[in-house]
């Protein structure tokens, strides 16, 4: 396997770690937390799809954009879960 498609594996387990523990904590915890596991299968999409033809050349900024939005969205849920009442 070449490295580019075991960092496409490695990033796509990444992913449905996501969805796996934004699901949990969606269900276990708190509604607030929805989003997690919603930008986490986008984001598994994403970078399955990367492994089809031109796609992948497309596909790596979308990919860098969902990143950054998953990671913001995982802190301001964190930050409206644990508010001070």
């Amino acid at each position: 396997m070449s490295s580019q498609k075991v960092i496409v594996y490695l990033t796509s387990l990444v992913a449905i770690g996501i969805i796996v523990v934004g699901l949990l904590a969606t269900l276990l915890h708190s509604t607030l937390l929805a989003p997690i596991p919603i930008l986490g299968i986008i984001l598994a999409i994403l970078v399955l799809l990367t492994n089809m033809g031109n796609f992948a050349h497309k596909i790596e900024n979308i990919e860098k954009i969902m990143f950054f939005v998953t990671f913001i969205v995982i802190i301001c849920s964190f930050i409206l879960l644990y508010k001070p009442i």
